[in-house]
């Protein structure tokens, strides 16, 4: 829903890719991808086991997914989104010790830091325009979600009304280079 409300802001005719660095079973990158017909997926999966599961899940779905075995830092620059398409990353990765019950989630202690992968989408994509897509925590710590805002040209929080077990989640959505 949110990333289908901002993609459909972008110009007339406008194709998509998107990307998720922490793949996993890859449920967040085909949800997405369900949201922007004609859109291609890729995502990066570093352990083995959860790779195999999810490459056969990818294919008896039929999913327009191309799922990468490796960490996206050395990957992401070898396996990208076509030109001409517009990039919407989304950002999940491990949060670790960067959820305390006393401050919120850190997205500068996530692993890696949100920032880092900015950096890295940056440095790949840094002509393209592109939608950032970040999981957050209902409470966050606000230096690094106010840096991290501060990079984008436009931002948007948005938490989720259902709660799970450690509070509600949501997404923090940031784009670079989107109008036009």
């Amino acid at each position: 829903g949110a990333v289908a409300r901002v993609a459909a802001g972008a110009p007339l005719g406008s194709a998509f890719g998107v990307v998720d660095c922490f793949a996993g079973s890859c449920n967040g990158l085909y949800s997405i991808l369900r949201h922007l017909p004609g859109a291609e997926g890729i995502g990066f999966e570093v352990e083995p086991a959860i790779f195999e599961m999810s490459t056969r899940n990818i294919a008896s779905l039929g999913a327009p997914i191309h799922l990468a075995h490796g960490d996206f830092r050395t990957l992401l620059g070898t396996h990208r989104v076509p030109a001409g398409r517009r990039v919407v990353a989304f950002h999940a990765p491990p949060w670790g010790d960067a959820l305390s019950r006393e401050a919120g989630l850190d997205l500068g202690r996530t692993k890696p830091p949100i920032a880092e992968i900015v950096a890295a989408f940056e440095a790949v994509y840094g002509s393209r325009p592109i939608l950032h897509v970040v999981e957050v925590h209902e409470r966050l710590v606000p230096g690094p979600l106010a840096a991290l805002r501060a990079g984008f040209d436009w931002s948007d929080l948005q938490v989720f009304d259902m709660a799970g077990p450690t509070g509600r989640h949501g997404v923090l959505l940031g784009t670079r280079r989107w109008d036009g």
